[in-house]
């Protein structure tokens, strides 16, 4: 009878044991996976670059900027070129004397693409102009590069590589009789188009 009885407590703790080692081993592997994934996210600080609004040098104020890829659909000119193409909004606050800013977008390389684009402003404010690839009026531009990506499959490799840095844009300041100054810079981050 104690034989009895002491094989089904042997019995029970081996269950136990059994279903702990079950346990520690799921929570293992899912601190392992959170680990990984918080890694490996696609906002890590290495691939993303961006200075802290407001943006100031030599007297320009730059209070708001955002850059994103836009799709080139329902764009017939820029339909031909790319399946999306990056584009970027400043707004300035303030500017005193005159001068110009430039702004200039960057591959995941380093690359420089497409040309460096100049916005004049004086007296506080941008000097309104239209073109291709930038609008401007007396307090906001947006700018868009014709370079991109040509398919949808090249963005979505750019927006899951995790080797590489995100495009990026970067906006310098040229006051008249003056030394250059970066205002700041941004990445352009992936999304669903």
């Amino acid at each position: 009878m104690q034989d009895q009885k002491d094989t089904k407590v042997l019995a029970k703790r081996k269950k136990d044991m059994v279903w702990g080692c079950i346990a520690l081993l799921i929570l293992l592997v899912g601190a392992i996976c959170f680990w990984s994934t918080v890694n490996k996210a696609p906002q890590a600080e290495w691939r993303n670059a961006y200075t802290k609004l407001p943006w100031e040098a030599a007297g320009v104020c730059i209070t708001g900027a955002e850059a994103s890829w836009k799709s080139s659909q329902g764009d017939a000119r820029m339909e031909l070129r790319a399946y999306c193409y990056p584009a970027c909004r400043l707004v300035l606050s303030e500017a005193s004397g005159q001068g110009y800013i430039t702004v200039r977008m960057f591959d995941s390389f380093g690359t420089q693409m497409g040309d460096r684009v100049r916005i004049n402003y004086n007296n506080g404010r941008f000097q309104p102009t239209q073109g291709n690839s930038l609008q401007v009026t007396e307090t906001e531009a947006q700018i868009r590069l014709e370079d991109g990506f040509k398919t949808t499959d090249l963005y979505k490799l750019h927006q899951v590589n995790e080797k590489e840095k995100y495009w990026s844009v970067q906006v310098t300041c040229h006051p008249d009789g003056g030394e250059p100054e970066e205002l700041g810079r941004l990445s352009i981050l992936p999304h669903d188009l």
